[in-house]
């Protein structure tokens, strides 16, 4: 398969969340084994090609990409949470992607919901969702 249109677009998000020496860890709908100590972001990404006006051309032909990422930012605390969660916003909030072939808009973000606790691993952690997309045409 030569058609890497759906991984280019996936792959914003960590590319620009590598670039942020704050953030230590990165992961792509799997943390590693074992599980590293907090902080960290898990991400899934979502690449999706809408069935409506704004994403068929004139022939009928699927146009528009739309990318989203459902970040996890983990902190053993809701501050650290809250913390890699900023760092998430300053990386992708704004940012207009580069895919080649393609008219990207500007990262928005979509929606958020506040750390919870969680205790997979014996141990409290804290989890704040962000949502962030964007839409390419091409």
């Amino acid at each position: 398969m030569t058609d890497t249109i759906e991984e280019d677009h996936a792959q914003v998000a960590f590319i620009l969340l590598g670039a942020n020496t704050n953030l230590t860890a990165v992961f792509d709908s799997k943390v590693d084994d074992p599980t590293p100590t907090p902080p960290y972001v898990l991400i899934y990404p979502t690449v999706s090609w809408p069935r409506d006006g704004v994403g068929t051309a004139l022939d009928g032909e699927q146009v528009t990409v739309t990318t989203t990422w459902n970040c996890h930012c983990v902190g053993l605390t809701p501050e650290a949470a809250r913390a890699v969660s900023m760092q998430v916003r300053s990386s992708l909030l704004g940012v207009r992607p580069t895919i080649a072939g393609r008219n990207c808009s500007l990262i928005k973000q979509t929606d958020a919901q506040p750390p919870a606790r969680d205790e997979p691993l014996g141990f409290a952690v804290f989890d704040a969702v962000l949502n962030f997309g964007f839409t390419s045409t091409g």
